[in-house]
C-alpha cells in the first residue's frame, strides 16, 4: 500500500490509536493499551491505560495505582515527569494535556486545533507536545483548502499554551539535548505517486524553525538524546537508525530486512533498545542489531523503555500486562487489572471471591487461543443479520483483519466513528448512520469488554 494521506497520519497518532488489545472475557480484567513508560526517582513505572482512561504506576514491588481521567474515553497516550515529580500525559482523543500532581490532583489543559500525541519536559519545567492536525475542507469559492494545525504545543510556567506550526508537514517526536533545545522529527507526505520527505529540525521557545537535515523517502521518528550530545533517531520508511554526533554529522545504519520500529530507549551504556512489530531488539555503539528471543505469543511489541537498572519494560498491543526483561535474561509478566489492584478479592457473579491468579493466566490463553485461531480463519462471528459480511465490506479498508478479530474495547463507538475519517481520506464511501450503530453493536456485543 502507498504512503498516502492517510498512513502519513497514522504514522503520527492514529496508528497507535488503533493498536487495540485483547482480554479475558470479564469486566474485571481489562486491558490498558500502553503506548508508553516512563521510570521516576524511586524506581517506579508509569504507563498509560487507554481503555482504562487512566494513568498508572507500577511500583518496584509489583503494586499498581492507577489514577482515572476525569475526561471520558481521553485515549492517554505519551507521559513525561518533571524535576518535582508531576506526571504530564497527552489525551488524544480528550485533546487536552493533563497533569497529575503528586497529591494525586489531576489538571488538564485544552488543545485546539487537533489531537496531542507525544508529551516531553524540558530543565526549564515547561512541557512541550507534538500535534496532530485536524484536517477539514474550508470553502474558498469553487476551491477547497485544507486546515492543517499539526505542529508543536508549548505549556509554559504560567500554565500558558502556545502553539507553533510545524514548517511543512507532521511532527512525529520531540526531544531535548543537553543545552535543552528542542528537536522535532517531521513528516511531510506527497500524496499517493510521490515519496515522503523527513525532516529534523530545531525548534526555539520563539517558534523559529532551523531546519538540521532532510531525507527522500523518509518517514523520521523517535527522536531521543543522549548526555554526550548525540542525538537518536529511526527512520521506518529507510528501514534505517542512527544519530546525530556533537558536530552535526549524521551517521546512519541499515537495519536487517524490512525491520520498522515502533518506539526506541536509550540504556545507560548507550544501548538503543527497541520494538519492532513481532520484536524486542538492541543497537549496539556500532549499528549491530540482535533480536531478543522470547516466546512467540503471536502478540506485536509496543512501548519500550530501558530501566535505571537494567532491565527493559515493554508493553504489546493485545495484552494488558507490563512485560519486564530482567538483567538476569529472565521474562517477568506483571499482571495488571482494574480490580486486582488494592485487594486480592473480586466480584463475581454476584459473590466476592479471592482471585486465582494462576486461573486468570490460564484464562487469558484459552482466550488467545480462540482467538487466534479466529485470525488464522479469518472469520468474524456471524449474528444472523449478515453484519460480519458488513465488517469485511465496510472496515476492513481501514483496519485489516487480525487487529479487527484481536480487539476489545469498552466501547467500539470512538472507532467505528473514527472510521469515517480515514474513508474519507481513502475516497472510500463512507458508513451510513445506519451502518455506523450497527457496526457499534456488533463489536461491543461479540468484541466488548462486557462480554
Amino acid at each position: 500500500m502507498g504512503l498516502n494521506d492517510m498512513t502519513t497520519r497514522l504514522s503520527v497518532w492514529v496508528l497507535a490509536a488503533l493498536l487495540l488489545v485483547t482480554a479475558v472475557p470479564a469486566i474485571a480484567c481489562r486491558p490498558f493499551g500502553s503506548y508508553e513508560f516512563v521510570e521516576d526517582t524511586e524506581g517506579g513505572i508509569w504507563f498509560t491505560e487507554g481503555d482504562n482512561n487512566a494513568v498508572s504506576r507500577l511500583a518496584p514491588d509489583g503494586a499498581v495505582v492507577s489514577h482515572p481521567l476525569p475526561t471520558a474515553n481521553a485515549e492517554p497516550s505519551s507521559l513525561a515527569l518533571d524535576h518535582e515529580g508531576n506526571v504530564w500525559f497527552a489525551e488524544m482523543e480528550g485533546r487536552k494535556i493533563g497533569r497529575l500532581g503528586r497529591d494525586g490532583r489531576i489538571v488538564e489543559f485544552p488543545v485546539t486545533g487537533g489531537h496531542p500525541f507525544q508529551v516531553k519536559v524540558d530543565r526549564a519545567g515547561e512541557t512541550w507536545f507534538t500535534q496532530q492536525g485536524d484536517h477539514q475542507a474550508k470553502s474558498e469559492g469553487d476551491h477547497a483548502a485544507h486546515v492543517n494545525a499539526s505542529g508543536i504545543g508549548r505549556i509554559d510556567r504560567l500554565g500558558v499554551t502556545h502553539f507553533y506550526p510545524a514548517p511543512e508537514g507532521w511532527a512525529t517526536s520531540i526531544t531535548f539535548d543537553r543545552n535543552d533545545e528542542a528537536w522535532v522529527s517531521i513528516l511531510v507526505s506527497r500524496g499517493e505517486t510521490a515519496k515522503p520527505k523527513g525532516i529534523v529540525a530545531r525548534l526555539s521557545r520563539e517558534g523559529d524553525w532551523q531546519v538540521d537535515a532532510t531525507w527522500e523517502n523518509s518517514c523520521p521518528r523517535n527522536l531521543l538524546a543522549d548526555a554526550a550530545g548525540r542525538l537518536y533517531y529511526t527512520d521506518g520508511c529507510r528501514h534505517t537508525a542512527g544519530y546525530r554526533t556533537v558536530g552535526g554529522k549524521w551517521v546512519e545504519w541499515t537495519l536487517p530486512g524490512e525491520t520498522n520500529i515502533q518506539q526506541t530507549s536509550l540504556a545507560r551504556n548507550g544501548t538503543l533498545w527497541f520494538t519492532d512489530r513481532q520484536h524486542l531488539g538492541r543497537i549496539d555503539g556500532r549499528g549491530k542489531v540482535r533480536i531478543v528471543s522470547r516466546a512467540d505469543n503471536g502478540d506485536a511489541t509496543m512501548a519500550v523503555l530501558a530501566t535505571r537498572n537494567g532491565d527493559v519494560v515493554f508493553s504489546e498491543f493485545y495484552n494488558y500486562n507490563v512485560n519486564r526483561l530482567k538483567k538476569t535474561g529472565e521474562f517477568v509478566e506483571h499482571l495488571v487489572a482494574v480490580d486486582e489492584r488494592k485487594s486480592a478479592r473480586e466480584v463475581k457473579e454476584g459473590e466476592v471471591c479471592r482471585i486465582e491468579f494462576g486461573a486468570r493466566i490460564a484464562a487469558k490463553a484459552e482466550m488467545d487461543r480462540k482467538r487466534a485461531e479466529e485470525v488464522r480463519n479469518g472469520r468474524f462471528k456471524p449474528d444472523g443479520m449478515g453484519t460480519e459480511n458488513l465488517v469485511v465490506q465496510k472496515c476492513q479498508v481501514c483496519h485489516d483483519a487480525r487487529r479487527l478479530l484481536l480487539s476489545r474495547r469498552s466501547d467500539w463507538t470512538p472507532s467505528i466513528t473514527r472510521m469515517h475519517d480515514y474513508r474519507r481520506i481513502r475516497n472510500v464511501e463512507p458508513l451510513t448512520a445506519e451502518e455506523t450503530t450497527r457496526l457499534v453493536r456488533y463489536f461491543n456485543e461479540n468484541y466488548g469488554l462486557a462480554r
